[in-house]
């Protein structure tokens, strides 16, 4: 045999024998690839065959009665199928072979599911005396029939429940949901304070569902949350409080919470009571944000009390109480450890409330004992701020000796409007033009573009009448502000300033009410056919017309003016205004 043929016959030997030894590991083989009896039951339930799943799953329980994954998968083919009460006879057996925390909780569905209370109570009791925390088999129980609405049976459950753990806010939580579902409010509330001794994190939890009382009800939940049952009780009283509308009564039982809580919960609490009134906004809320604020800083080291302190002063002067703010910025000042920082930004909050209670007098001499904490752009904005508040009261000379070095182009925007209340309108329209259109917040700057345009068509360079009549307007007085208007717009000419000032007056008469008044002075206006005026007088009328429910006259008014000036800026309102009388779209 030559060497080739010898390596064929060896080639082939071998793959003759490898053939025979495969083929005879063939059925071995195939005899593993078969799935097993649960994972054939498992794929049968994926496909959706519901019936035949359930077959293979008592198939896999006859072997094993106890075999937890079968159990499981039982249920839920038979849940499918809304059959879940046939499975009785698999429970009874795998409780009989090897009782579990899981096949008790099974065994309690599945009675629940046949309508057995009985049955469920034998279940959680002989789960219960092989538990160590006996309310888990309790609150199994209660949850299956709060889920089926038996509010009675549920309370039933978890009482027993608490019974068996000898502890008296046990299930507290769950006995506050069953009540509230009864409609019983306060014993909801007295439950929930059990709670929190369970743990604080009930306290949302807690604000959540009796946040939600009848007012009919909610003076007897702040009776069952009474401090003298615990600070937890008088905390959820003081949240509730503010939420119902009655932040300061909420402040006065925070007190009695800290009162009669340690050091570390006292602290919990007010904090926690500080974030809930910070989303509230309103001057109540605020004036009992600055009194939680104070009282925190009573339980705070030196630093961190100090700033809290500022805070408190911050919210009393939003909430407007600055006697009050005064107080807790004092104490900053008498604090030889604040730090430099927090002593300036005490006497830039000490300004802001002089100045917003209007004791414009003391804070001139604040800023100029305290100004140099304050760099040359803060201390210009405090005397801006100074110069609004004298201007405001007619102390137009005062107001302006105030900004008088102010280059910027803010102090140019109040320049221009002391030089129009002063009558100076050529000096207005130059300081004006010098602000630019973006000095200031936004509306300033749309409040200075409108005076620009009140003034722009007036020939004359001064008018004493009209700046006394826009001071008026400033401080409040309407009618003394459009009789001086009126006096003001007196011989000029249409053109030449007069529809924009009778514009103006018509509509600070409809403002404070004058409606009839408004309506003649709109229609004088825009029978002037000024183009810069008649549009806005015709537009102002439609809408006076709405608000007054004479809906076709304001509709021919608004075809009038798409007609009338078709290359009007306010063409595109006055269609959109059209569409929504029509009711085309609804109104915005």
């Amino acid at each position: 045999m030559t060497g080739v043929r010898r390596a064929a016959y060896w080639v082939l030997r071998g793959c003759v024998l490898g053939s025979v030894i495969l083929t005879a590991r063939l059925p071995d083989r195939l005899t593993a690839q078969q799935p097993s009896p649960l994972a054939r039951a498992f794929e049968l339930e994926r496909r959706g065959s519901y019936p035949r799943a359930a077959e293979a799953y008592r198939t896999v329980l006859r072997t094993d009665p106890a075999d937890p994954s079968a159990l499981l998968g039982l249920e839920r083919t038979l849940a499918a199928m809304e059959r879940v009460a046939e499975m009785a006879p698999e429970v009874r057996a795998g409780l009989a072979v090897r009782p579990t925390a899981a096949l008790y909780g099974l065994a309690l569905r599945v009675w629940a599911a046949a309508g057995q209370p009985d049955s469920m109570r034998i279940t959680t009791e002989r789960w219960a005396a092989g538990e160590t925390d006996k309310m888990i088999p309790y609150r199994e129980w209660g949850d299956l029939l709060l889920q089926r609405r038996d509010l009675a049976g549920a309370r039933r459950a978890y009482t027993l429940g608490r019974t068996a753990s000898g502890m008296p806010e046990a299930l507290a939580a769950e006995l506050a949901q069953v009540a509230q579902l009864q409609g019983d409010f306060p014993g909801s509330a007295g439950e929930w304070r059990l709670a929190q001794r369970l743990s604080p994190g009930y306290r949302s939890a807690a604000v959540s569902a009796l946040v939600q009382t009848p007012a009919r009800q909610r003076e007897e939940v702040l009776r069952a949350l009474q401090p003298e049952a615990g600070g937890d009780g008088a905390f959820l009283a003081a949240v509730l409080l503010a939420q119902w509308g009655d932040p300061l009564r909420g402040a006065d039982q925070l007190r009695r919470a800290v009162a009669s809580a340690d050091a570390r919960a006292g602290v919990d609490l007010m904090a926690a009571f500080i974030e809930q009134l910070r989303a509230l906004g309103t001057r109540d809320a605020r004036r009992a944000l600055g009194q939680a604020l104070e009282l925190l800083a009573g339980r705070q080291s030196a630093a961190p009390g100090a700033r809290t302190r500022l805070e408190a002063a911050r919210a009393y002067a939003d909430g407007g109480d600055p006697a009050a703010a005064r107080r807790m910025l004092a104490l900053i000042a008498a604090d030889r450890t604040a730090s430099g920082e927090l002593a300036t930004q005490a006497v830039r909050t000490l300004l802001e409330v002089q100045i917003a209670a209007g004791e414009l007098e003391e804070a001139e001499r604040t800023l100029e004992a305290r100004g140099d904490l304050f760099p040359a752009e803060d201390r210009a904005i405090i005397r801006r701020r100074l110069a609004l508040g004298w201007m405001h009261r007619g102390a137009l000379d005062r107001a302006a000796r105030l900004i008088e070095t102010d280059s910027s182009v803010d102090g140019a925007a109040l320049a221009g409007r002391l030089a129009l209340l002063h009558g100076d309108l050529k000096g207005a329209r130059l300081l004006f033009q010098q602000a630019g259109p973006y000095a200031g917040t936004r509306a300033e700057a749309t409040e200075r573009t409108a005076l620009l345009a009140l003034i722009q068509p007036i020939d004359a360079d001064s008018m004493p009448l009209l700046g006394s009549a826009l001071l008026a307007l400033e401080r409040g007085d309407t009618v003394l502000a459009v009789a001086g208007i009126d006096r003001a717009a007196q011989g000029l000419e249409p053109k030449k300033g007069g529809a924009q000032l009778a514009l103006l007056a018509a509509e600070l008469e409809w403002a404070r009410g004058g409606v009839v008044d408004a309506e003649r002075r709109l229609k004088l206006v825009a029978g002037t056919r000024v183009p810069a005026t008649a549009p806005a007088a015709e537009l102002d009328l439609a809408r006076l017309l709405v608000a007054l429910r004479r809906n076709p006259e304001a509709i021919a008014q608004l075809e009038h003016l798409i007609l009338t000036y078709p290359e009007s800026p306010l063409v595109p309102q006055a269609r959109r205004l059209l569409d929504e009388v029509r009711g085309g779209v609804p109104a915005t």
